[in-house]
């Protein structure tokens, strides 16, 4: 079966001996032999069972070999076993560094024929040692079968006889053949592979910018490679080592593609692939080295039609060569690595299952030019299943005892030398491209396993520790993913401190804070580490805060050591936390936070950088010594959660100790005052919880109105476990200022502190009322007397966060005091009540009149007029109440001689009423005769009523202006 096409060089025939000679001016003499293509590609299927049609195939171009006819042979026989003999004759290789020959189309370089196999397709091959091909020219027959022709490469023997090479004959890919048509879908003799060949294998030095790039070099090694007339059968095996990062970024300088290909096998029978195995090296996203096998193996199908058939089928998986990967500033993140709370990442993972290649083959396929210039980075997705390989990973975290936890993640594949390897990064992480998909990609369950997101200071074990339900990966800390470096970007953790005040909140989404990003965990004023995504508000109890106060505030920010406080921090864009916010920015923080009721927020005082520096390093001690210094400030809530000493529990520590100023016309004067609040949870290892609450408001006072001030030297607040709250007030004195002034001229009469003897204090659980009344004894002077007159005042403290009020009474409605003066007499009462609001409401009545009697023995009567006015303001959240009555009565009666009675009662009102914007305005008016005669009465009454209601709001200006007539006239006035 044998087809050979045989040229002569330097020889002639002799035909006289009929054999081949020298010829006289031949230098050299050459025999070429061209062979029959050696190797044929085929198509490889993606899927065996779709298969349908032949399969495409596309073979190789000839091979010619050149041999050199030694000196010491003069002559050759010109037979077929003379020409085929060629043990005796040298094989001429492709000198090194040498790709183009000297003419297109021929195999001569440097004017002298070369050997040149094509082997796979579209790779040219040429020894890269002396060798020898061994074949006998006469036909081998054994068993009655006569063997194919053949021939073996083999290595030349050195001096001693011994062969060259202990690895089997080396071989040289030079060149690729770039106009062979197109190669069938599927096969995997792509560019990059051929090009890595000859990169890797011909020895040429490629120019780089200083020097030559560095190439591992290293030729083909063949176990067995025969040459048939029906193709190459043959065992190929290269293997390379990968090249350094910085050989790889020498590479990018100069945009050229570095070679990833570390190792080939190559098996064939008479030009046909059996197994073909391509190894590419790379990383994986997370920076761990790892290989992409490409696996082509020939199997035998039995088909319906056609019998036993024999596909090839590629399988293709990673083999993670790193398992472990280790993570800091050296490794080129943006913020030296804090932005990644793991340490070391370890891969257990060594062999993926088969996976879908990165590429599916096009159809039709491209010329040769055109195929695929790149290597391409992929998501690593499971062959049989479409879904992403989620690869198992152990995490080492940054405690001080490190603790390993496992999450498993999706991961891409990025082989070595892409010139485009942050644009197919920038597409592969697109956030636009399959949005759901890629949030499961990067966001992934860790269970509630405990870890640490930051390294934890010194001498504060496990104060950056947390319960993690799931972290957000994402690649590269600067926006653009960059492989080997994989950092948390979002985070869901459960935060204990805050669950004790709102059990429902679960986990709680975090993020690290810019701050502790740019300048560690030492250049944030609090030791900051983490934000909450949203600011949670706090709500707290009378139990939890000490009634005194109600410290709402919006934690946002989480502390090594003083737990979860809120952003109280001015930022830079550009270095983080300079110093603390204003005060604007702050009471906003602490909305809803009350101080007896009343807004606590605008009693805060502008904080400076040196006071934040308080919440950085805050020990038991520290917070005691804080706590007992008059000017100790600890100037946010601090709510923290730590183990107990003795490892029996844990401790929930809510304390503040703010810096206070008072606003103008405030109801409370805190410009000399000291909050403490200190509430303690202890939660033993038998779930049994321990509460302790006391606070203190020192030298404060209560000012109403600019009408009374109470002035306070000390109120404590003192609550445990099944026990009443313990309330204490001291130097506790009442003065009434202004329009109340009249009072204190009644000082000699009432107690010195009026808080001691005479006075009241009643503590219940929803809060304190303290005050007194003092009655005045009748005072007669002459034809004035004075009774009933009573003077009591009244503050209360609620604990349910209504505001603190204070109420002043002379009198009230149903004990008026009475005032008579000869025959005229009248009474009434007042109060009112203000709190942090102002005047809530006001009462107050007041009565006069006269009464007179006649009796002249026939007739005797008698007369009484009185008159009075009641007034009532009641000031709503949504609308005020007004009520202003005014009545005159008049009664009088006559008596003749016992028989004749006559009476008449006139009675007159006019009420005003006024509830929100509607008001009313209503006058009742009534007239009574009555008649006795004897035994005969009769009475007559006359009622009139008239009820007048008035719009709810003023007319607007649009409706006191008529449009065509009024509204022109009005511009005219303003003209120019």
């Amino acid at each position: 079966m044998l087809v050979v096409d045989i040229a002569l060089m330097g020889l002639h025939f002799d035909g006289a001996r009929h054999r081949l000679v020298r010829a006289p001016d031949a230098l050299n003499a050459f025999i070429l032999v061209g062979l029959p293509p050696q190797h044929v590609v085929e198509e490889v299927p993606d899927d065996l069972s779709k298969v349908t049609a032949p399969m495409q195939a596309v073979t190789a171009g000839a091979t010619r070999l050149a041999f050199s006819v030694p000196d010491d042979i003069k002559e050759l026989e010109l037979s077929l076993d003379g020409l085929l003999d060629w043990e005796r004759l040298v094989p001429l290789r492709v000198p090194d560094g040498q790709q183009i020959p000297d003419t297109p189309g021929t195999t001569v370089f440097q004017g002298i024929p070369r050997s040149v196999i094509e082997f796979p397709t579209r790779l040219l091959i040429s020894y890269d040692e002396p060798v020898d091909w061994l074949g006998g020219p006469q036909p081998q027959q054994a068993d009655g079968r006569t063997a194919l022709w053949h021939v073996r490469l083999h290595p030349a023997p050195d001096g001693a006889g011994l062969g060259a090479s202990d690895g089997g004959v080396r071989l040289r890919a030079f060149a690729t053949v770039t106009n062979g048509g197109t190669l069938p879908p599927g096969a995997p003799y792509t560019a990059p592979v051929l090009q890595d060949l000859v990169t890797l294998t011909s020895r040429i030095p490629l120019p780089g910018i200083g020097g030559p790039l560095e190439v591992h070099s290293d030729p083909l090694r063949a176990e067995q490679f025969l040459i048939t007339p029906m193709g190459t059968s043959a065992h190929l095996h290269g293997a390379w080592d990968p090249l350094s990062d910085p050989a790889l970024a020498r590479y990018k300088e100069v945009d050229r593609r570095a070679p990833a290909l570390v190792a080939y096998d190559h098996i064939t029978g008479l030009g046909r692939d059996q197994y073909v195995r391509i190894v590419h090296h790379g990383r994986l996203s997370t920076g761990h080295e790892a290989l992409h096998m490409q696996e082509y193996k020939r199997l035998f199908i039995a088909r319906p039609d056609d019998g036993i058939v024999a596909y090839l089928q590629r399988e293709d998986r990673i083999v993670v060569k790193q398992p472990e990967m280790t993570y800091g500033a050296a490794n080129g993140f943006q913020h030296a690595g804090r932005e990644m709370p793991f340490q070391v990442l370890r891969i257990t993972d060594r062999v993926t299952p088969p996976i879908i290649p990165p590429s599916t083959p096009p159809n039709p396929p491209p010329l040769p030019e055109q195929d695929v210039a790149e290597l391409k980075a992929f998501w690593v997705r499971l062959k049989d299943s479409g879904k992403d390989h989620e690869f198992t990973l152990i995490g080492t975290d940054l405690e001080v005892v490190p603790r390993k936890v496992s999450f498993t993640m999706p991961l891409v594949f990025v082989p070595d030398g892409l010139t485009d390897e942050q644009k197919q990064l920038n597409d592969l992480y697109d956030p636009q491209t399959e949005p759901d998909k890629m949030e499961q990609r990067q966001k992934r369950d860790l269970h509630g396993q405990v870890m640490a997101m930051a390294q934890p200071p010194p001498g504060a074990p496990g104060s950056t520790s947390h319960a993690v339900g799931t972290l957000t990966f994402r690649l590269g800390s600067n926006g653009a993913p960059v492989v080997g470096q994989p950092c948390v970007a979002a985070a869901e953790v459960r935060v204990p401190a805050v669950e004790q005040f709102t059990p429902n909140a679960g986990n709680l989404a975090v993020h690290f804070n810019d701050t502790f990003l740019r300048q560690t965990m030492d250049g944030h004023p609090a030791g900051a580490y983490l934000d909450l995504a949203h600011p949670l508000k706090l709500v707290f109890g009378a139990e939890q805060a000490g009634g005194l106060s109600s410290p709402n505030a919006a934690v946002a920010t989480i502390t090594s050591q003083a737990g979860v406080i809120p952003d109280v921090f001015k930022t830079d864009p550009t270095t983080g936390a300079v110093g603390a916010n204003d005060i604007d920015t702050i009471r906003k923080a602490f909305g809803g936070a009350q101080l007896l009721g009343i807004d606590l927020s605008q009693y805060l005082k502008d904080l400076v950088k040196d006071q934040l520096g308080a919440l950085r390093q805050l020990t038991d001690k520290q917070i005691e010594n804080i706590l007992a210094d008059a000017k100790g400030l600890l100037p946010a809530p601090v709510l923290r959660m730590r183990d107990l000493a003795d490892g029996q529990g844990k401790e929930l520590r809510y304390v503040w100790k703010p810096a206070l100023a008072s606003p103008a016309a405030a109801l409370i004067d805190v410009s000399k005052a000291s909050l403490i609040l200190d509430a303690r949870t202890v939660r033993s290892t038998h779930a049994v919880d321990e509460s302790t609450v006391q606070g203190s408001l020192s030298h404060f006072a209560l000012d109403f109105a600019g009408m009374a001030r109470v002035e306070f030297e000390e109120l404590k607040f003192k609550t445990g476990p099944g026990r009443k709250p313990d309330v204490t007030a001291s130097g506790v004195e009442l003065k009434f200022r202004g329009a109340m002034e009249f009072v204190n001229t009644l000082r000699s009469a009432l107690p010195a502190d009026v808080f001691g003897a005479g006075a009241f204090i009643d503590v219940q659980t929803t809060g304190i009322r303290a005050g007194y009344t003092l009655a005045l004894p009748t005072l007669a002077l002459g034809v004035f007397n004075l009774a009933n007159l009573s003077l009591s005042a009244e503050l209360a403290i609620p604990f349910d966060g209504k505001p603190v009020s204070f109420r002043f009474s002379v009198c009230d409605q149903k004990h008026p005091f009475n005032l008579t003066v000869a025959l005229f007499g009248g009474g009434g009462y007042f109060s009112l009540l203000v709190d942090a609001s102002g005047v809530r409401e006001v009462q107050g009545s007041i009565e006069f009149g006269g009464a007179a009697a006649l009796d002249l023995g026939v007739a005797s009567g008698g007369v009484s007029i009185m008159a009075g006015i009641r007034f009532t303001l009641v000031k709503g959240v949504d609308k005020d109440d007004v009520k202003l009555t005014g009545y005159l009565r008049c009664n009088g009666f006559l008596t003749v001689l016992g028989i004749i009675t006559v009476s008449v009662e006139f009675y007159l009102e006019l009420t005003y009423e006024k509830k929100g914007k509607q008001s009313t305005v209503r006058g009742r008016g009534t007239l009574t005769v009555s008649v006795r005669i004897a035994f005969f009465s009769k009475s007559v009454s006359l009622e009139l009523e008239r009820t007048f209601a008035g719009a709810p709001v003023d007319p607007t200006f649009g409706q006191c202006f008529s449009k065509q007539h009024d509204w022109p006239k009005y511009c005219a006035a303003y003209a120019a």
